[in-house]
Protein backbone atom coordinates (compact mmCIF):
# COMPACT_ATOMS: atom_id res chain seq x y z
CA UNK A 1 0.00 0.00 0.00
CA UNK A 2 1.30 3.38 -0.62
CA UNK A 3 1.52 6.51 2.04
CA UNK A 4 -0.87 9.04 1.38
CA UNK A 5 2.12 11.16 0.08
CA UNK A 6 3.63 8.24 -2.47
CA UNK A 7 -0.33 8.25 -4.01
CA UNK A 8 -0.40 12.15 -4.20
CA UNK A 9 2.82 11.87 -6.29
CA UNK A 10 1.56 9.37 -8.30
CA UNK A 11 -1.96 11.32 -8.77
CA UNK A 12 0.09 14.31 -9.94
CA UNK A 13 2.09 11.97 -12.36
CA UNK A 14 2.50 12.67 -15.99
CA UNK A 15 -0.64 12.38 -18.25
CA UNK A 16 -0.63 10.31 -21.38
CA UNK A 17 -0.23 13.47 -23.06
CA UNK A 18 2.01 14.93 -21.37
CA UNK A 19 4.62 11.75 -21.28
CA UNK A 20 4.29 11.90 -25.00
CA UNK A 21 4.97 15.32 -24.85
CA UNK A 22 8.43 15.32 -23.28
CA UNK A 23 8.97 12.12 -24.75
CA UNK A 24 8.90 13.94 -28.08
CA UNK A 25 10.93 17.18 -26.68
CA UNK A 26 13.64 15.02 -25.62
CA UNK A 27 13.90 12.80 -29.08
CA UNK A 28 14.39 16.01 -30.69
CA UNK A 29 17.14 16.95 -28.58
CA UNK A 30 21.02 17.22 -30.80
CA UNK A 31 22.95 13.72 -30.09
CA UNK A 32 26.12 15.95 -30.14
CA UNK A 33 27.85 15.56 -26.57
CA UNK A 34 26.08 12.54 -25.20
CA UNK A 35 27.92 9.74 -23.82
CA UNK A 36 27.54 5.96 -24.70
CA UNK A 37 24.99 5.10 -22.53
CA UNK A 38 23.08 8.24 -23.12
CA UNK A 39 23.38 7.97 -26.89
CA UNK A 40 22.14 4.36 -27.08
CA UNK A 41 19.24 4.96 -24.83
CA UNK A 42 18.12 7.86 -26.84
CA UNK A 43 18.34 5.16 -30.24
CA UNK A 44 16.28 3.03 -28.07
CA UNK A 45 13.86 5.97 -27.01
CA UNK A 46 13.65 7.13 -31.00
CA UNK A 47 13.07 3.63 -32.25
CA UNK A 48 10.41 3.06 -29.50
CA UNK A 49 8.01 5.55 -30.24
CA UNK A 50 7.94 3.93 -34.21
CA UNK A 51 6.92 1.06 -31.97
CA UNK A 52 4.32 2.50 -30.14
CA UNK A 53 2.72 4.14 -33.24
CA UNK A 54 2.79 0.63 -34.88
CA UNK A 55 0.89 -1.16 -31.84
CA UNK A 56 -1.91 2.04 -32.11
CA UNK A 57 -2.03 1.79 -35.69
CA UNK A 58 -2.55 -2.31 -35.48
CA UNK A 59 -4.19 -3.29 -33.01
CA UNK A 60 -7.87 -3.46 -31.93
CA UNK A 61 -8.70 -4.63 -28.68
CA UNK A 62 -10.51 -7.84 -28.18
CA UNK A 63 -14.12 -8.50 -26.89
CA UNK A 64 -12.88 -10.29 -23.96
CA UNK A 65 -10.08 -7.88 -23.06
CA UNK A 66 -12.71 -4.91 -23.16
CA UNK A 67 -15.10 -6.93 -20.63
CA UNK A 68 -12.26 -7.59 -18.43
CA UNK A 69 -11.40 -3.89 -18.03
CA UNK A 70 -15.40 -3.15 -17.06
CA UNK A 71 -15.09 -6.03 -14.46
CA UNK A 72 -12.09 -4.01 -12.51
CA UNK A 73 -14.03 -1.94 -9.61
CA UNK A 74 -13.44 1.36 -9.05
CA UNK A 75 -12.71 4.16 -9.15
CA UNK A 76 -9.21 3.65 -9.37
CA UNK A 77 -5.80 5.16 -9.98
CA UNK A 78 -3.77 3.55 -12.78
CA UNK A 79 -0.08 3.72 -12.60
CA UNK A 80 2.34 2.64 -15.18
CA UNK A 81 6.11 2.83 -14.42
CA UNK A 82 8.35 3.12 -17.11
CA UNK A 83 10.86 5.24 -19.40
CA UNK A 84 10.84 5.68 -22.95
CA UNK A 85 13.93 3.64 -23.80
CA UNK A 86 12.13 0.66 -22.70
CA UNK A 87 10.90 -1.71 -25.37
CA UNK A 88 8.51 -3.73 -23.21
CA UNK A 89 6.03 -0.65 -22.56
CA UNK A 90 6.25 0.52 -26.11
CA UNK A 91 4.55 -2.71 -26.54
CA UNK A 92 2.14 -2.73 -23.36
CA UNK A 93 1.01 1.12 -22.72
CA UNK A 94 -0.96 1.29 -25.51
CA UNK A 95 -3.10 -1.10 -24.20
CA UNK A 96 -2.69 0.13 -20.63
CA UNK A 97 -3.86 3.66 -22.27
CA UNK A 98 -6.98 2.07 -24.21
CA UNK A 99 -8.14 0.71 -21.17
CA UNK A 100 -8.40 3.53 -19.05
CA UNK A 101 -10.28 5.47 -21.46
CA UNK A 102 -12.80 3.04 -21.38
CA UNK A 103 -14.21 4.09 -18.01
CA UNK A 104 -14.45 7.57 -16.61
CA UNK A 105 -13.69 6.52 -13.10
CA UNK A 106 -10.38 5.39 -13.75
CA UNK A 107 -7.57 7.70 -13.85
CA UNK A 108 -4.28 6.58 -15.72
CA UNK A 109 -0.66 8.68 -14.23
CA UNK A 110 2.59 8.01 -15.79
CA UNK A 111 6.24 7.94 -13.78
CA UNK A 112 9.89 7.68 -15.02
CA UNK A 113 11.27 5.36 -12.74
CA UNK A 114 14.43 7.21 -11.97
CA UNK A 115 12.39 10.26 -10.58
CA UNK A 116 10.47 7.94 -8.63
CA UNK A 117 12.73 5.23 -7.22
CA UNK A 118 10.50 5.46 -3.85
CA UNK A 119 7.40 4.13 -5.72
CA UNK A 120 9.47 1.81 -8.15
CA UNK A 121 10.71 0.30 -5.13
CA UNK A 122 7.21 -0.67 -3.83
CA UNK A 123 6.79 -2.80 -6.88
CA UNK A 124 9.92 -4.22 -7.92
CA UNK A 125 10.30 -7.66 -9.55
CA UNK A 126 12.77 -10.00 -7.96
CA UNK A 127 14.36 -7.41 -5.99
CA UNK A 128 14.77 -5.73 -9.21
CA UNK A 129 13.64 -2.26 -10.44
CA UNK A 130 12.20 -3.76 -13.99
CA UNK A 131 10.17 -1.46 -16.01
CA UNK A 132 7.40 -1.25 -17.15
CA UNK A 133 5.25 -1.92 -13.78
CA UNK A 134 1.35 -1.01 -13.99
CA UNK A 135 -0.43 -1.17 -10.92
CA UNK A 136 -4.06 -0.60 -9.96
CA UNK A 137 -4.83 1.78 -6.91
CA UNK A 138 -7.87 2.04 -4.90
CA UNK A 139 -8.78 5.25 -3.74
CA UNK A 140 -6.55 4.56 -0.52
CA UNK A 141 -3.75 3.37 -2.68
CA UNK A 142 -4.11 -0.28 -2.04
CA UNK A 143 -3.23 -2.81 -4.65
CA UNK A 144 -5.84 -3.91 -7.31
CA UNK A 145 -3.50 -5.73 -9.36
CA UNK A 146 0.33 -5.31 -10.60
CA UNK A 147 1.66 -6.34 -13.81
CA UNK A 148 5.24 -6.00 -15.67
CA UNK A 149 7.14 -5.75 -16.70
CA UNK A 150 6.75 -8.22 -19.78
CA UNK A 151 4.40 -11.42 -20.53
CA UNK A 152 5.93 -14.24 -19.27
CA UNK A 153 6.58 -16.24 -22.47
CA UNK A 154 9.16 -13.87 -23.95
CA UNK A 155 10.93 -13.94 -20.18
CA UNK A 156 11.10 -16.96 -20.71
CA UNK A 157 12.69 -16.74 -23.85
CA UNK A 158 15.01 -14.38 -22.18
CA UNK A 159 15.72 -16.48 -19.34
CA UNK A 160 16.68 -19.65 -21.99
CA UNK A 161 18.94 -17.05 -23.98
CA UNK A 162 20.75 -15.60 -20.89
CA UNK A 163 21.38 -19.01 -19.48
CA UNK A 164 22.83 -20.26 -22.61
CA UNK A 165 25.20 -17.23 -21.98
CA UNK A 166 23.83 -15.59 -25.30
CA UNK A 167 25.11 -11.38 -25.69
CA UNK A 168 23.10 -8.70 -24.51
CA UNK A 169 22.60 -7.46 -28.08
CA UNK A 170 21.30 -10.85 -28.98
CA UNK A 171 18.80 -10.77 -26.17
CA UNK A 172 17.65 -7.66 -26.58
CA UNK A 173 17.31 -8.38 -30.80
CA UNK A 174 15.07 -11.27 -30.07
CA UNK A 175 13.09 -9.49 -27.14
CA UNK A 176 11.75 -7.08 -30.18
CA UNK A 177 11.94 -9.97 -32.98
CA UNK A 178 9.27 -11.46 -30.95
CA UNK A 179 7.10 -8.37 -30.06
CA UNK A 180 7.08 -7.44 -33.42
CA UNK A 181 5.44 -10.54 -34.37
CA UNK A 182 2.48 -9.45 -32.52
CA UNK A 183 3.81 -9.94 -29.20
CA UNK A 184 1.64 -7.22 -27.95
CA UNK A 185 -1.49 -9.77 -27.93
CA UNK A 186 0.30 -11.78 -25.64
CA UNK A 187 0.20 -8.51 -23.12
CA UNK A 188 -3.28 -8.42 -24.15
CA UNK A 189 -4.28 -11.59 -22.34
CA UNK A 190 -2.04 -11.53 -19.59
CA UNK A 191 -3.51 -8.30 -19.24
CA UNK A 192 -7.11 -9.52 -19.60
CA UNK A 193 -6.55 -12.32 -16.86
CA UNK A 194 -5.54 -9.71 -14.30
CA UNK A 195 -8.06 -7.93 -14.86
CA UNK A 196 -10.44 -10.20 -14.55
CA UNK A 197 -9.04 -11.69 -11.31
CA UNK A 198 -9.65 -8.75 -8.91
CA UNK A 199 -11.71 -9.14 -6.64
CA UNK A 200 -15.24 -7.37 -7.50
Amino acid sequence: MLTQEQLAAVRNGLDYEGYMVQWSEKNALPMRGLDPVQRRTRFYSRYNMERQERVETLWAASESFAKAIISVPGPSDWLFITDDWCVDSAYSLPLVRWGSQQRDDITLRILLKDDHMDIMDCFLTNGKRSIPKFVGLDPEGRDLFTWGPQPAAIRDIRQRLMDDGAEGRIVSSTTVDWYAEDGWLEVERELTHVFMAVPS
